[in-house]
């Protein structure tokens, strides 16, 4: 039988779905998954998800809840078709998410992932485990990983740590990461990694969190983790498998992903300045499954083409960037010898400073916020040109060693930035 409950109030309510809560009645694991146009890779994501923890906790009853942020593809219909335990939520996303859906492809996903919260509740969940509606790479054993932890009161969140390619992902490897490891004192692999698990007993903190609102380009998972990190629990990883997204909503624009993501992380320093101006060092955190060594097989980088885009950006943006970087800052960068690009190299402390200085480019308003935030483009790419020109030829340890060091420069260079907040 298929349990359905929907709701449309756009303030994302659940009272709606108070019949379907008395009918599921206590479900102490929950599965969520948070969609918008995913009907072609839902109903896959969501039976192998049920699966997984079916086989994991064999004797505990599960449901899914589904929060959607407006789909038109027949989405939460394909849902009810599964036969599973379901409640379906919908909430209104704000009109520029669903004109421009952001990186990652669910307009409104602070509102999504918190009516889902709310009906978690309901529920009575000891954990929840959220799910990414367009990752198809998913399987059984992941379910065990991230909500194990979880289950046996060992963590409170649990972010997921996917086996890559050192190549792919160096937003997150070389922005990122160091930037959050520096604010929160986590080193965490992939902290915008999009699924998680969580405790009830963090969940029931979160709802009542004075803090928990959302506007403009603020990162629900990322507040939740630094909220999380700030009142005591206990933060996890847990290593999964390989990452492949099917989507046909997610941005492929560069610039986009990088003001959205970088914007998010800048907004949410404001919020939670009281917590990483305190913050010295960092230490990483436990982990679940054997963790897996950054693939080094061939792949073939024009790092011409990447350092052609620093001079671009030097030649065509050096007067914004004259508002938001240092004097001293500036003048290393346009001092960089870009004449032979597989020699380019970007210093981790320089890349430090500069990322320190768009940060306080953007809490002072130097310049407008999403030029200042695209700005940053060119820079990014010289740095990732760097990056290849100095471990194409290094293997495996040798490249973590390298990503490392620019985490410790971050850490090193945070006085820089706290003395100018």
């Amino acid at each position: 039988m298929t349990d359905v409950a929907v709701d449309t109030d756009p303030a994302g309510s659940v009272a709606t779905v108070d019949d379907d809560v008395q009918r599921l009645g206590s479900r102490p694991i929950v599965l969520a998954l948070l969609t918008y146009n995913n009907a072609a890779t839902v109903p896959g994501i969501a039976q192998t998800g049920y699966r997984g923890l079916s086989r994991a906790f064999p004797d505990v009853p599960l449901a899914i809840v589904n929060a959607d942020s407006g789909s038109s593809d027949g989405t939460t219909e394909r849902l009810v078709a599964l036969g599973l335990p379901v409640t379906l939520g919908r909430h209104e996303s704000p009109l520029h998410e669903l004109t421009a859906v952001p990186f990652h492809g669910v307009p409104g996903r602070g509102l999504a992932l918190q009516l889902a919260l709310q009906t978690t509740r309901r529920l009575g969940a000891r954990a929840i485990v959220l799910l990414e509606a367009d990752v198809t790479s998913v399987t059984e054993d992941w379910l065990d990983r991230l909500a194990r932890p979880v289950w046996e009161d060992n963590a409170d969140l649990v972010l997921p740590a996917y086996a890559r390619h050192r190549y792919d992902g160096t937003i997150t490897n070389l922005l990122l990461a160091p930037l959050v490891r520096a604010l929160y004192g986590r080193r965490l692999r992939q902290p915008l990694a999009g699924a998680l698990a969580m405790s009830g007993r963090l969940v029931e903190h979160l709802l009542l969190h004075p803090g928990w609102r959302w506007a403009g380009r603020d990162l629900a998972d990322l507040w939740i983790i630094g909220t999380a990190i700030a009142d005591g629990f206990a933060v996890w990883e847990a290593w999964l498998g390989p990452r492949r997204v099917e989507s046909r909503t997610r941005t492929t624009d560069l610039p986009t992903m990088v003001a959205q993501t970088l914007g998010g992380v800048f907004a949410l320093m404001e919020r939670h300045a009281d917590l990483w101006r305190q913050v010295q060092g960092s230490e990483p955190v436990p982990a679940i499954g054997i963790g897996t060594a950054l693939e080094t097989e061939t792949l073939e980088i024009d790092v011409e083409r990447l350092v052609g885009a620093f001079r671009l950006g030097v030649r065509d943006l050096a007067g914004i960037w004259e508002h938001i970087l240092a004097p001293e800052t500036l003048g290393d960068i346009l001092s960089l010898d870009v004449g032979d690009a597989g020699r380019f190299r970007f210093p981790d402390e320089l890349w430090a400073r500069a990322v320190y200085d768009f940060a306080l480019g953007h809490h002072y308003s130097v310049v407008h916020r999403d030029h200042l935030l695209r700005s940053l483009v060119p820079l990014y790419l010289g740095r990732t040109a760097a990056f290849v020109a100095t471990t194409r030829r290094a293997d495996a340890a040798a490249t973590d060693a390298a990503l490392e060091a620019v985490g410790a420069a971050f850490e090193r260079q945070k006085r820089y930035l706290v003395e100018r907040w």
